[in-house]
Protein backbone atom coordinates (compact mmCIF):
# COMPACT_ATOMS: atom_id res chain seq x y z
CA UNK A 1 0.00 0.00 0.00
CA UNK A 2 1.37 3.57 -0.95
CA UNK A 3 0.62 6.21 1.41
CA UNK A 4 0.71 9.84 1.00
CA UNK A 5 1.22 12.26 4.23
CA UNK A 6 -1.31 15.21 4.45
CA UNK A 7 1.54 18.18 4.25
CA UNK A 8 2.43 19.34 7.40
CA UNK A 9 2.62 23.81 7.25
CA UNK A 10 5.66 25.11 9.05
CA UNK A 11 4.72 28.81 11.17
CA UNK A 12 6.20 31.47 8.56
CA UNK A 13 7.45 33.31 11.96
CA UNK A 14 9.50 30.26 12.94
CA UNK A 15 13.08 31.15 12.45
CA UNK A 16 15.37 28.63 11.32
CA UNK A 17 17.71 28.48 14.25
CA UNK A 18 15.10 27.34 16.44
CA UNK A 19 14.50 24.43 13.89
CA UNK A 20 15.61 20.74 15.43
CA UNK A 21 18.17 19.44 13.10
CA UNK A 22 15.82 17.16 11.96
CA UNK A 23 13.44 19.50 10.85
CA UNK A 24 15.54 22.13 9.07
CA UNK A 25 17.93 19.80 7.68
CA UNK A 26 15.81 16.77 6.41
CA UNK A 27 12.02 17.67 6.17
CA UNK A 28 12.55 21.67 4.94
CA UNK A 29 16.14 19.90 3.34
CA UNK A 30 17.02 19.40 -0.31
CA UNK A 31 14.27 16.90 -2.21
CA UNK A 32 16.77 14.08 -1.48
CA UNK A 33 16.49 14.44 1.96
CA UNK A 34 13.12 14.91 2.09
CA UNK A 35 12.39 12.05 0.41
CA UNK A 36 14.35 9.75 2.76
CA UNK A 37 12.94 11.07 5.74
CA UNK A 38 8.93 10.52 4.40
CA UNK A 39 9.88 6.95 2.54
CA UNK A 40 10.87 5.57 6.34
CA UNK A 41 7.58 7.27 7.74
CA UNK A 42 5.79 5.92 4.88
CA UNK A 43 6.84 2.15 4.77
CA UNK A 44 6.24 2.29 8.54
CA UNK A 45 2.97 3.74 8.86
CA UNK A 46 1.44 2.04 5.64
CA UNK A 47 1.41 -1.09 8.29
CA UNK A 48 -0.61 0.83 10.56
CA UNK A 49 -4.54 -0.69 10.20
CA UNK A 50 -7.49 1.96 11.45
CA UNK A 51 -9.74 -1.14 11.46
CA UNK A 52 -7.49 -2.50 13.84
CA UNK A 53 -7.49 0.18 16.47
CA UNK A 54 -6.51 4.09 16.34
CA UNK A 55 -4.28 4.32 19.28
CA UNK A 56 -1.08 4.55 18.46
CA UNK A 57 2.39 4.98 20.63
CA UNK A 58 5.35 6.80 18.34
CA UNK A 59 8.93 5.94 20.60
CA UNK A 60 11.64 8.10 19.61
CA UNK A 61 9.73 11.31 18.26
CA UNK A 62 11.67 14.18 17.80
CA UNK A 63 9.95 16.95 16.59
CA UNK A 64 6.75 15.10 16.40
CA UNK A 65 6.84 14.96 12.84
CA UNK A 66 4.75 11.32 12.99
CA UNK A 67 2.74 12.14 15.68
CA UNK A 68 0.99 14.98 14.06
CA UNK A 69 0.70 13.11 10.33
CA UNK A 70 -0.88 10.17 11.96
CA UNK A 71 -3.35 12.47 13.97
CA UNK A 72 -4.01 13.66 10.23
CA UNK A 73 -4.73 9.94 8.88
CA UNK A 74 -7.35 9.19 11.67
CA UNK A 75 -4.87 7.71 14.27
CA UNK A 76 -4.94 9.07 18.08
CA UNK A 77 -1.06 9.28 18.24
CA UNK A 78 0.61 9.92 21.05
CA UNK A 79 4.25 10.39 21.28
CA UNK A 80 7.36 10.12 23.87
CA UNK A 81 11.72 10.36 23.14
CA UNK A 82 14.17 10.36 25.97
CA UNK A 83 15.11 14.09 24.80
CA UNK A 84 11.57 15.91 24.78
CA UNK A 85 13.21 19.47 23.81
CA UNK A 86 12.30 19.44 20.29
CA UNK A 87 8.57 19.49 21.35
CA UNK A 88 8.42 22.99 21.95
CA UNK A 89 8.56 23.86 18.52
CA UNK A 90 6.44 20.66 17.75
CA UNK A 91 3.71 22.03 19.18
CA UNK A 92 3.96 25.17 17.95
CA UNK A 93 3.70 23.54 14.52
CA UNK A 94 0.88 21.12 15.57
CA UNK A 95 -1.26 24.28 16.80
CA UNK A 96 -0.39 26.24 13.62
CA UNK A 97 -2.03 23.06 11.50
CA UNK A 98 -4.64 22.78 14.27
CA UNK A 99 -3.19 19.23 14.71
CA UNK A 100 -3.94 17.36 18.52
CA UNK A 101 0.00 17.16 20.03
CA UNK A 102 -0.56 14.61 22.66
CA UNK A 103 3.43 13.77 23.99
CA UNK A 104 5.77 13.62 26.80
CA UNK A 105 9.42 12.82 27.28
CA UNK A 106 10.24 9.50 28.70
CA UNK A 107 12.35 6.37 28.09
CA UNK A 108 11.40 3.70 25.64
CA UNK A 109 12.68 1.14 28.37
CA UNK A 110 10.22 2.55 30.95
CA UNK A 111 7.03 3.33 29.51
CA UNK A 112 5.00 5.58 31.79
CA UNK A 113 1.36 4.19 30.07
CA UNK A 114 -0.72 1.15 31.55
CA UNK A 115 -0.45 -2.50 29.58
CA UNK A 116 -2.72 -3.04 26.87
CA UNK A 117 -3.23 0.39 25.95
CA UNK A 118 -2.36 0.87 22.63
CA UNK A 119 -2.88 -0.79 19.02
CA UNK A 120 -0.19 -0.28 17.36
CA UNK A 121 3.56 1.38 18.17
CA UNK A 122 6.12 2.64 15.79
CA UNK A 123 10.23 3.48 15.78
CA UNK A 124 11.02 5.06 12.50
CA UNK A 125 14.81 5.45 12.95
CA UNK A 126 14.68 4.84 16.56
CA UNK A 127 16.12 1.37 17.83
CA UNK A 128 19.78 2.36 16.64
CA UNK A 129 19.97 4.43 19.15
CA UNK A 130 18.48 3.13 21.87
CA UNK A 131 21.69 2.20 24.35
CA UNK A 132 22.46 -1.51 23.54
CA UNK A 133 22.07 -2.64 27.08
CA UNK A 134 18.85 -1.19 27.27
CA UNK A 135 16.56 -2.35 24.01
CA UNK A 136 15.41 -5.97 25.44
CA UNK A 137 13.56 -3.53 28.11
CA UNK A 138 12.56 -1.87 25.52
CA UNK A 139 11.33 -4.23 23.08
CA UNK A 140 9.32 -5.63 26.38
CA UNK A 141 7.99 -2.25 27.06
CA UNK A 142 6.15 -2.13 24.03
CA UNK A 143 5.15 -5.48 24.01
CA UNK A 144 3.63 -4.88 28.05
CA UNK A 145 2.25 -1.42 26.12
CA UNK A 146 0.43 -3.47 23.45
CA UNK A 147 -2.94 -4.98 23.43
CA UNK A 148 -3.21 -8.80 22.46
CA UNK A 149 -3.26 -8.33 18.31
CA UNK A 150 -1.55 -5.20 18.59
CA UNK A 151 1.54 -4.26 16.16
CA UNK A 152 5.21 -3.25 16.18
CA UNK A 153 6.31 -1.53 13.18
CA UNK A 154 9.69 0.13 13.48
CA UNK A 155 12.50 1.16 10.98
CA UNK A 156 16.46 1.11 11.39
CA UNK A 157 19.56 1.46 9.21
CA UNK A 158 20.27 -1.88 7.33
CA UNK A 159 23.79 -3.03 9.05
CA UNK A 160 24.47 -4.73 5.49
CA UNK A 161 23.46 -2.03 3.75
CA UNK A 162 26.01 -0.23 1.39
CA UNK A 163 26.34 2.88 3.60
CA UNK A 164 26.77 1.32 7.03
CA UNK A 165 28.95 -1.03 5.53
CA UNK A 166 31.17 2.02 4.64
CA UNK A 167 30.66 3.42 7.87
CA UNK A 168 32.06 0.32 9.62
CA UNK A 169 35.47 0.89 7.44
CA UNK A 170 35.32 4.48 7.79
CA UNK A 171 35.23 5.26 11.79
CA UNK A 172 38.70 2.84 11.40
CA UNK A 173 40.35 6.23 9.73
CA UNK A 174 40.25 9.05 12.22
CA UNK A 175 40.78 11.18 9.12
CA UNK A 176 37.61 9.60 7.61
CA UNK A 177 35.78 9.35 10.89
CA UNK A 178 36.68 13.48 11.52
CA UNK A 179 34.51 14.35 8.13
CA UNK A 180 31.63 12.68 8.89
CA UNK A 181 28.62 13.80 11.39
CA UNK A 182 28.70 12.07 14.64
CA UNK A 183 24.92 11.07 14.95
CA UNK A 184 25.85 8.71 11.77
CA UNK A 185 28.83 7.22 12.89
CA UNK A 186 28.98 3.51 14.01
CA UNK A 187 29.43 3.21 18.15
CA UNK A 188 32.28 2.18 19.22
CA UNK A 189 31.98 1.14 23.12
CA UNK A 190 30.10 4.37 24.34
CA UNK A 191 29.91 3.86 28.26
CA UNK A 192 26.91 4.33 29.80
CA UNK A 193 27.74 7.19 31.50
CA UNK A 194 29.14 9.24 28.47
CA UNK A 195 25.15 7.63 26.41
CA UNK A 196 23.24 10.45 24.54
CA UNK A 197 21.07 9.10 21.82
CA UNK A 198 21.95 11.89 19.44
CA UNK A 199 25.34 10.60 19.23
CA UNK A 200 24.56 7.34 19.75
CA UNK A 201 24.51 5.03 16.16
CA UNK A 202 24.73 1.46 16.07
CA UNK A 203 22.42 -1.00 14.12
CA UNK A 204 22.31 -4.46 14.44
CA UNK A 205 21.80 -7.02 11.91
CA UNK A 206 17.82 -8.12 10.91
CA UNK A 207 18.48 -11.64 12.28
CA UNK A 208 19.37 -10.05 15.60
CA UNK A 209 16.40 -7.42 15.94
CA UNK A 210 13.68 -10.19 14.93
CA UNK A 211 15.47 -12.48 17.13
CA UNK A 212 15.16 -10.15 20.16
CA UNK A 213 11.51 -9.48 19.44
CA UNK A 214 10.76 -12.75 19.13
CA UNK A 215 12.12 -13.63 22.16
CA UNK A 216 10.19 -10.59 23.97
CA UNK A 217 7.01 -12.43 22.39
CA UNK A 218 6.27 -11.24 19.17
CA UNK A 219 5.29 -13.06 16.16
CA UNK A 220 7.32 -11.28 12.82
CA UNK A 221 4.87 -10.33 9.80
CA UNK A 222 7.58 -9.32 7.57
CA UNK A 223 11.31 -8.12 7.35
CA UNK A 224 12.08 -5.47 4.04
CA UNK A 225 14.79 -3.61 2.67
CA UNK A 226 14.08 -0.07 1.08
CA UNK A 227 15.46 3.13 0.27
CA UNK A 228 18.65 4.02 -2.03
CA UNK A 229 18.83 7.55 -2.30
CA UNK A 230 22.51 9.84 -1.09
CA UNK A 231 21.19 12.52 1.10
CA UNK A 232 23.68 14.28 -0.66
CA UNK A 233 21.92 13.94 -4.49
CA UNK A 234 21.37 16.76 -6.02
CA UNK A 235 18.16 18.31 -7.26
CA UNK A 236 19.01 17.46 -11.10
CA UNK A 237 20.03 14.06 -10.65
CA UNK A 238 16.92 13.53 -8.76
CA UNK A 239 14.83 12.06 -10.77
CA UNK A 240 17.19 9.91 -12.42
CA UNK A 241 18.00 8.61 -8.96
CA UNK A 242 14.61 7.89 -7.92
CA UNK A 243 14.12 5.38 -11.46
CA UNK A 244 17.90 3.55 -9.80
CA UNK A 245 16.26 3.57 -6.35
CA UNK A 246 12.71 1.92 -7.74
CA UNK A 247 14.90 -0.92 -9.75
CA UNK A 248 16.97 -1.19 -7.02
CA UNK A 249 14.10 -2.21 -4.75
CA UNK A 250 12.75 -4.64 -6.99
CA UNK A 251 15.56 -6.83 -7.42
CA UNK A 252 16.30 -9.50 -4.65
CA UNK A 253 20.06 -9.68 -4.38
CA UNK A 254 20.20 -5.49 -4.56
CA UNK A 255 17.64 -4.92 -2.27
CA UNK A 256 19.40 -6.49 0.47
CA UNK A 257 21.76 -3.87 0.28
CA UNK A 258 19.34 -0.82 0.84
CA UNK A 259 20.11 1.77 3.56
CA UNK A 260 16.86 0.74 5.52
CA UNK A 261 15.12 -2.17 7.02
CA UNK A 262 11.65 -2.01 8.11
CA UNK A 263 10.50 -4.96 10.46
CA UNK A 264 6.38 -5.42 11.61
CA UNK A 265 5.81 -7.93 14.22
CA UNK A 266 2.26 -9.26 15.93
CA UNK A 267 1.69 -9.26 19.81
CA UNK A 268 -0.51 -13.04 20.14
Amino acid sequence: MTLTFPEIAIPPDLARDDMPDLLRHWYLGPRARRHMMMRRFAEVDRHLDLAAGRRVLDVGSAWGFNVMALNRLGFHAVGIDIVPDPFVVGKRIADYNGVPFDVLGADASALPFPDARFDHVTLVETFEHIFVDDRARAMGECYRVLRPGGRIVLSTPNHASLVESAKRVAVRHRWLRAKLPSMCLPDLGTARADYHPYRYHRPWPDRDIAALLTRTGFRIRSVSHFLFMLKSTPDSLYASWSLLERAGERTPAVRDLAATVCVVADKP
